[in-house]
């Protein structure tokens, strides 16, 4: 909608389509705000992060200040357009899972359900190609790096782990 307003009425517009953003001071008691979170959560609290389907599915995982910095990017470009802001990256469910548990130097193991969840996509990564070239973004975190940053400051962070309650939402909604 904000590309054809800003056509219609001739203003330049910029429009970022974020991926999965992650980083500190992303509430640790929402079970709403990313899959890092709610993660972090359940392991923080010595439950099992519960991975849907087979935990192969992919994701493209964006550091908070790479985001931060592409919006800059964007602001200060005299270009218009649409541009994907992720790493590029495809990474699974269960790498991330794995990952945190790690991280958090915990011994939990995650749980594979093996359900579909409606609404849910197989794959999601992003093509920064455009954004690249004409905004001259490249991300500088890995997601490894950006896990042990997100970790370093969860570890001071108080959790409340409320997945099942969000499930049992989504389920009764759901039918």
């Amino acid at each position: 909608m904000a590309v054809n307003f800003g056509f219609a009425l001739k203003i330049p517009t910029v429009v970022l389509r974020y991926f999965n953003v992650y980083g500190p001071r992303q509430s640790l008691n929402n079970p709403y705000t990313g899959v890092i979170a709610i993660f972090s959560s359940r392991i923080k609290n010595n439950n099992p992060p519960i991975i849907f389907e087979d935990g192969r599915q992919l994701r493209d995982f964006i550091y908070v200040e790479d985001v931060a910095r592409a919006n800059l990017l964007a602001l200060e470009s005299e270009r218009e357009g649409v541009y994907n802001v992720g790493t590029g990256k495809a990474t699974s469910i269960l790498e991330v899972a794995n990952t945190l548990i790690e991280l958090f130097d915990s011994k939990v193991e995650p749980k594979i359900t093996g359900e579909f969840r409606v609404g849910d996509n197989r794959h999601d990564f992003a093509d920064i190609s455009k954004i690249k070239r004409e905004l001259k973004f490249e991300p500088r975190y890995s997601l490894k790096q950006g896990l042990e940053k997100f970790v370093e400051w969860g570890k001071t962070r108080e959790a409340i782990d409320m997945f099942e309650k969000a499930e049992e939402e989504r389920k009764k909604y759901l039918g």
